[in-house]
């Protein structure tokens, strides 16, 4: 599937929930009805890291760190912000993996 093709499939598809959703809020028997068709869910904690900036005044940069709620890092993301937009580019495999080993003893998830 090309982009294109990807970004179409989405824009569609969210357009679809979005009136799903909207009818759910309008009709308590639509609400049930969505509630009951949901497979499952997943808990994820998101931690953001923020580095030293080299450039402060230019741009800062960081991960975006998911974890489950068994307290594993499941995904991270490296994100540039500047004054007017944010950056965020997912990472390859092995990258993950390094993130993954650096981080996974920084932070605790205690869920009751």
């Amino acid at each position: 599937m090309t982009k294109t093709d990807k970004s179409k499939l989405i824009k569609d598809e969210l357009q679809s929930r979005m009136e799903q959703f909207k009818e759910a809020l309008n009709d308590e028997n639509k609400r049930i009805e969505l509630e009951n068709s949901i497979l499952g869910s997943e808990v994820l904690i998101r931690f953001e890291v923020f580095f030293p900036s080299g450039k402060p005044g230019k741009f800062s940069d960081g991960l975006f760190l998911y974890m489950n709620d068994s307290g594993e890092i499941v995904d991270s993301e490296y994100y540039i912000r500047d004054a007017d937009d944010l950056t965020i580019a997912g990472l390859e495999t092995e990258d993950f993996n390094i993130v993954k080993e650096l981080f996974k003893g920084s932070f605790s998830l205690e869920i009751e």
